[in-house]
């Protein structure tokens, strides 16, 4: 029997063929785990042209409150890929909200901590090289967000971490 609510028929839930109950959704980023993504996507990117550390990030520092440069030899690709991951849960992101993202707590000798940003440069020669390989777009005053094909491109990698490791991550079976 329908429901009726302001003139407007509803037909409950249980009416329903079983064709829409077990309807089968798109794998996004949503539902890989971070550190599993971040990793994957940083190795595709390795294999594009247009990625690549600029020499004048080699020995610099990614925050004021690092100390020193980064240890790991493939820093850059994971930074881009944790940056076109944060692009894809936020929509659309500025500089700025990148940079305050990266960065940390300053040390200031005996005075207390205050964070501070991270480094502005490496944030914007990664959009750009981003931006470069199709995957990310400037949208005007607000910031950058990807292109039907960074989209793409996340989706059809997160499928395929998600076959990889449905073993790994037993909760994972549902999607």
């Amino acid at each position: 029997m329908p429901l009726a609510l302001n003139n407007l028929s509803f037909i409950r839930v249980t009416q329903f063929p079983d064709i829409y109950r077990s309807k089968q959704y798109m794998t996004t980023v949503f539902d890989i785990p971070a550190d599993e993504f971040i990793t994957k996507l940083a190795d595709k990117l390795e294999k594009d042209d247009n990625i690549k550390t600029p020499e004048a990030n080699i020995f610099s520092r990614t925050s004021v409150s690092r100390e020193n440069p980064p240890i790991q030899s493939n820093w850059w690709y994971i930074r881009c890929a944790s940056i076109l991951r944060k692009i894809y849960l936020n929509n659309v992101i500025g500089t700025e909200k990148l940079k305050s993202m990266y960065g940390g707590k300053r040390d200031r000798g005996s005075k207390k901590y205050k964070t501070r940003a991270g480094s502005g440069t490496v944030v914007r020669r990664a959009l750009q090289q981003l931006e470069k390989s199709g995957y990310v777009t400037k949208v005007k005053g607000k910031g950058r967000t990807l292109t039907s094909k960074g989209r793409s491109f996340l989706d059809k990698l997160s499928k395929d971490i998600l076959n990889e490791i449905k073993s790994s991550y037993p909760e994972l079976e549902k999607y």
